[in-house]
């Protein structure tokens, strides 16, 4: 079993919560202009409305550096090299882990286009690489 350090913890989570928070304000932004065609997906009725659920948006960060802080603690010694590799490794495993199976489902069920599928795939990529990342450096 491993052993948690609970203000190191703390610490690791408020940094990649903030860290993940920020990036998805600038990927939210960069999306609009880098792939216009799938920002005008999420006006379909598939998806709602901005409004009273939006704070789901906003509270993910916190809830994936959660879950990705508990998997680093529990597995970082499978992961060694330098801190952008090992960030890369968490990435690698938790798009194949987790995103792909999701991913494959939420396209199955929901009329979305395998473009919005891959950059959902990317964003997800990205959070993990950034989340693995700040880990591994304080991990260092």
């Amino acid at each position: 079993m491993f052993k948690l350090h609970w203000k190191k913890v703390l610490i690791s989570l408020a940094i990649s919560s903030i860290a993940l928070l920020v990036m998805s304000f600038v990927m939210l932004k960069l999306s609009i202009y880098l792939f216009p065609g799938v920002t005008m997906e999420y006006l379909s009725p598939v998806f709602r409305p901005a409004g009273r659920m939006d704070w789901l948006y906003y509270g993910h960060p916190i809830v994936i550096s959660i879950a990705l802080l508990w998997f680093w603690e529990r597995y970082k010694e499978i992961f060694t090299g330098p801190c952008l590799l090992r960030a890369f490794e968490v990435a690698l495993v938790y798009g194949i882990v987790a995103l792909i199976p999701v991913l494959w489902l939420t396209f199955s069920a929901i009329d979305v286009s395998v473009r919005m599928i891959l950059t959902w795939l990317l964003y997800g990529f990205i959070q993990a690489f950034v989340a693995g990342f700040v880990f591994a450096k304080l991990d260092c």
